[in-house]
């Protein structure tokens, strides 16, 4: 998803920032911070559709192949 791109300036702790670029193995600062936002905002989205089949379920989730 592409959305609109603002230069912004931020005060970051580089020491998280280079931590973060080395584990998503990104080039540039920039494309570290658009990741890991894509990152956290797919997290949220999974959560809360994992949320939703929870409350379906009343709380039992078993195997679709009926192993589970």
């Amino acid at each position: 998803m592409v959305g609109k791109v603002q230069r912004k300036n931020y005060r970051i702790d580089v020491t998280k920032l280079n931590r973060v670029k080395v584990i998503l193995r990104t080039k540039t600062e920039t494309e570290t911070i658009h990741r890991a936002l894509e990152l956290v905002a797919d997290e949220a989205a999974l959560a809360r559709a994992l949320r939703g089949l929870v409350v379906k379920g009343h709380g039992h989730i078993e195997a679709v192949d009926g192993n589970g």
